[in-house]
């Protein structure tokens, strides 16, 4: 037992500071999304009024009013009352679709772009974003922070790699913690806080009462972020699953037709739903080129995260699908991780997870906090 309770002490000494911060920053990010809608309520929520218009008619009103800008993307939500977020760009530039670019519009507007907020039921213009919220600059340094200990990994160049290891790492050493800090706690079995005792006393009951009944959601939380910090683990889950990784690269070309007449916005559409019958419209790319084709992101239930995989490439001429992505059926592994990552960020569970590990975090911060006082007063002794 005195070598199970040395290991916890030197681990939670070694990655203290990172677990802290970890802490801190990790039930800021819990709410990163929740964040955006809570301050700007006024832009994401709208009001039904009968029947929605066709995703179609929604772009062609703001191309018509936004001239000669055009939308390239439209993120749609399944919910009744969101607004339509349309991203729009200049010129004939061709777009680069990615899961991580066009489909987030904080990113797409992170470049200096247009993101137009939109009435679904009457195409009216509510607002729109030429440059990121000063709330939402501050929330993506702290996400930064909280993967790679730096605000602005770009800046920081090969050290944001090594400090994003040491994350990790810190991770890591936490999923060790929390099973040897359950063994040790069998001994006294405190799991009541005597506030009237000493404040050494204080502390020790808090950090073996706090530890105790947030064990089981630090523990998860620190297997999350290893398999999604280590790229090690995520091969060895598509290499156990027998699993190819499958990436939205742009998709299939469409076959130019010289005089032909692209089929519309709201028959690709059409289209996606046939191929994946289960899912919700998730967004859609437009072609800007005769080569180009519609990619129409879809929802299965299953996708909880801001991210979808599932997705239907159509022809923008002949209307056949080119490539269809289902996440219940392309990639086991695929699932495995994105689950993985609903479960870090509490997104399985929607907003109760997000209070679930908030709070775990700030359980965090109270065990390393109490951990030094009680290794601290230890050694005096």
């Amino acid at each position: 037992m005195k070598i199970l309770l040395r290991i916890h002490l030197y681990l939670g000494l070694c990655a203290g500071i990172f677990l802290l911060i970890l802490g801190i920053t990790g039930a800021i990010t819990a709410f990163e999304e929740d964040t955006e809608l809570w301050l700007h309520r006024q832009l994401h929520y709208v009001r039904p009024g009968g029947q929605a218009l066709s995703e179609g008619e929604l772009i062609e009103r703001v191309n018509q009013e936004l001239a000669p800008a055009r939308v390239v993307f439209m993120k749609a939500y399944p919910q009744t009352g969101r607004s339509r977020v349309m991203l729009m760009i200049e010129g004939k530039a061709s777009v680069p679709v990615t899961e991580t670019s066009i489909g987030n519009w904080r990113n797409w507007v992170a470049r200096k772009r247009v993101a137009v907020f939109v009435n679904p039921y009457d195409g009216s213009i509510i607002g729109r974003y030429t440059d990121l919220p000063q709330n939402q600059k501050i929330l993506a340094a702290i996400h930064q922070f909280h993967m790679r200990l730096a605000p602005d990994p770009r800046s920081w160049g090969a050290i944001s790699k090594f400090t994003r290891e040491v994350v990790d790492y810190a991770g890591l050493a936490l999923c060790l913690l929390a099973p040897t800090g359950v063994i040790l706690w069998w001994r006294t079995r405190r799991a009541r806080i005597k506030w009237s005792g000493s404040w050494f006393r204080v502390c020790f009951d808090v950090h073996n009462a706090a530890g105790i009944y947030a064990a089981i959601f630090l523990f998860a939380a620190a297997l999350t972020g290893v398999v999604i910090g280590f790229n090690s683990v995520t091969q060895a889950i598509y290499t156990v699953t027998g699993s190819k990784q499958i990436w939205h690269s742009g998709g299939p070309d469409s076959t130019p037709v010289e005089g032909g007449t692209p089929i519309g916005v709201d028959r690709a559409v059409q289209i996606a739903r046939e191929q994946i019958p289960e899912a919700a419209l998730d967004g859609i790319t437009l072609p800007r080129t005769p080569k180009q084709s519609y990619i129409v992101l879809m929802r299965v239930p299953e996708e909880v995260t801001d991210v979808v995989h599932s997705s239907v490439v159509v022809d923008q001429f002949s209307g056949r699908p080119l490539q269809v992505l289902n996440f219940r059926k392309d990639s086991l592994a695929y699932r495995v991780i994105r689950m993985n990552r609903a479960i870090h960020t509490g997104d399985l569970f929607g907003t109760f997870g997000h209070v679930v590990f908030a709070l775990s975090s700030v359980v965090l911060v109270a065990m390393v906090a109490t951990g030094v006082v009680i290794w601290w007063k230890k050694l005096a002794i």
